[in-house]
This record gives structure tokens, C-alpha cells and sequence, in this order.
């Protein structure tokens, strides 16, 4: 399973403003973590691939989420106003895609939408067979008393 799509460098430079040069790749790695699930919740796919005509704006607000997260952590409340349109822009962006997507999510391709009945009474096309002894039944004749 893939936990995140955007390249580090890409976050390591777009949050360079409050990040020392010799910060940790794995402090990134967890906000890509965190920025990839956000986006996993909102458009119900988490198995991203180069392939998805998506992938590139995917991978691109994937980045811009995780230095959210990481100016949230480590900016201060100065980059509140900039977080908060980061956030606004990337989810804006996240819900145009999963309107207008072309690759379908996996769980969506399994959904199950209709079933034929397969008694007689609620599906015209199979035969009545009665399950009932013909000893008992009364379209037959047997004996009387």
C-alpha cells in the first residue's frame, strides 16, 4: 500500500520558511503521510498510480497539504491566514476532482448493484415448482377417504 505520492524535496521546499536546512526527511514523510490521507478520505482511493490521469494534481496537493501541516507545527500562528487558504485551495481542488475523476475507485468497481430474484414469486422467468410431497398436494389425485 502506498502512503504517500508527492515527492519530499518538493515539501522540503515549498515549507522552507520554517524549516532548517538539516531538518529530518522522516518529520516530512509523517505530514505526507497525513496529507495523502486526507486525501485517500475525500476522494475514497488510496492506491494512486503514475498511470491515473489524476495523479499529477493529486501529487501536487498532496504537497501543498503536508506543508500545511508542517507550517502548522512549526510556523506559529503568523501562518495561520496562509494555512488556512493552503487548506482551502487543496480541499476546493480535491472536490473538483472527485467530480469530474475518470479513474473510478477500486471499492467502486466493486459494488454489487442489482441481483435478479431467484424465487418464482418475485421473478416471472422461473418456473413455480412446488417443494410439497405430490401425496399432499391437492393438483393430484389421490385417495379419498
Amino acid at each position: 500500500m502506498v502512503d504517500y505520492i508527492s515527492v519530499t524535496q518538493d515539501v522540503r521546499e515549498l515549507s522552507r520558511s520554517v524549516l532548517a536546512s538539516d531538518f529530518p526527511n522522516d518529520e516530512i514523510i509523517k505530514e505526507q503521510k497525513a496529507a495523502y490521507s486526507d486525501i485517500s478520505i475525500i476522494l475514497h482511493k488510496n492506491d494512486w498510480v503514475s498511470t491515473d490521469a489524476e495523479f499529477p494534481s493529486i501529487q501536487k496537493i498532496e504537497a501543498q497539504l503536508a506543508k500545511a501541516y508542517i507550517q502548522e507545527h512549526y510556523g506559529g500562528p503568523d501562518y495561520y491566514q496562509i494555512i488556512k487558504d493552503t487548506r482551502e485551495d487543496a480541499y476546493h481542488k480535491l472536490e473538483t476532482i472527485k467530480d469530474n475523476m475518470s479513474t473510478v475507485p477500486t471499492d467502486e468497481e466493486d459494488i454489487l448493484t442489482r441481483t435478479e430474484f431467484k424465487s418464482w414469486n418475485k421473478n416471472e422467468t422461473i418456473p413455480y415448482e412446488s417443494k410439497l410431497s405430490s401425496v399432499l398436494r391437492s393438483d393430484t389425485t389421490g385417495i379419498d377417504d
